[in-house]
């Protein structure tokens, strides 16, 4: 080694121990930073079940907020000067009203006679089935007692058609019978039936809709049997009925009550046709045009029914005798 390098790298080392000395004394002379302590106690961290007995697959992820708008726990029931909070974990205290306050209430609230008349205006009910249902009821026909399988106005009509001719009374009953089947299974086909209320998925639509969606999928070859299930027990999967929800307008992933697939399998359970309804909004005066159409393909099963049509028709929009 040379002098020359030995003399750089003794510079150099210099030069180094002098830079670190500084950088140390910068360093020491910063402020202390802030230190932010937080303690967790006992129980403010929700921990997972410790124990088989616990159920892993529960959640609460779909329950109403605690202490929300929708959170009804402390509104839908008494107070219980013994419930605690949850969320402040004290006791509830029960409320109590003043005596002088109460009596001011209760004077408010006393109902007072007006000398003037009040009018309330009443709209239209938008929907044909309730307008339908809270009008007075007419006289039922011959026909829509046939419809409800009434025996006794199915005897009443023979006998004005055919008498006591055993032969034509047969004949004539083949022919009506075959008329209300046809109605019946054309409703089913347009979807025109009565949904059993307390269904969480039929309470989401209008009886229009309801019956939007049944005919919608009764085209997609899932129709229902008439009398609790699915015909030939083929139900719909997610998507069909996704498909027969969305034909009404209605966005199907904003839907709320959705079904599982043992639920679609009982949709059905306690609806039944509605051929009179059909009958009064496609056919309301029994023209054999109208009849014809509303049956479709099925109008061929009672063709010989129409060539006394003229005769039959009077007696069938008649109403129901009350000694039937």
């Amino acid at each position: 080694m040379s002098e020359s390098e030995f003399a750089f790298l003794a510079l150099g080392l210099i030069l180094g121990a002098a830079s670190g000395a500084a950088l140390g004394e910068v360093l020491r002379s910063r402020p202390p930073s802030r230190e932010i302590r937080l303690t967790v106690t006992h129980g403010a961290v929700p921990k997972r079940s410790s124990t088989l007995s616990s159920d892993a697959a529960m959640s609460t992820a779909a329950a109403p907020a605690p202490g929300g708008p929708a959170d009804r726990r402390l509104s839908d029931r008494e107070p219980d000067s013994t419930a605690i909070d949850r969320r402040f974990r004290a006791p509830i205290q029960p409320l109590t009203v003043a005596p002088a306050r109460a009596a001011r209430a209760a004077e408010v609230r006393t109902p007072v006679l007006s000398e003037r008349m009040v009018g309330i205006r009443i709209e239209p009910e938008p929907d044909d089935f309730l307008a339908r249902l809270r009008s007075p009821a007419p006289d039922r026909t011959l026909l829509t007692a046939i419809l409800h399988g009434d025996h006794r106005a199915m005897l009443t009509t023979l006998d004005a058609i055919a008498g006591e001719d055993p032969a034509r009374r047969r004949a004539w009953e083949g022919l009506i019978a075959g008329l209300a089947e046809a109605l019946i299974e054309r409703a089913i086909d347009l979807g025109v039936m009565d949904f059993p209320i307390g269904t969480a998925f039929w309470d989401s639509f209008t009886v229009d809709q309801c019956r939007q969606i049944a005919g919608a999928l009764a085209s997609m070859g899932y129709r229902f049997d008439g009398h609790d299930g699915w015909e030939g027990g083929r139900a719909p999967n997610y998507r069909d009925l996704s498909t027969a929800v969305a034909d009404t307008g209605v966005e199907p992933r904003r839907l709320r009550a959705w079904p599982n697939q043992d639920e679609i399998g009982a949709l059905y359970r306690g609806a039944r046709a509605a051929p009179d309804d059909a009958v009064a909004r496609l056919a309301p005066s029994l023209e054999a045009d109208a009849l014809i159409e509303l049956l479709g393909p099925r109008a061929d099963v009672v063709r010989d029914l129409w060539v006394a049509w003229d005769s039959i028709r009077p007696l069938l929009l008649a109403p129901v005798p009350t000694t039937v």
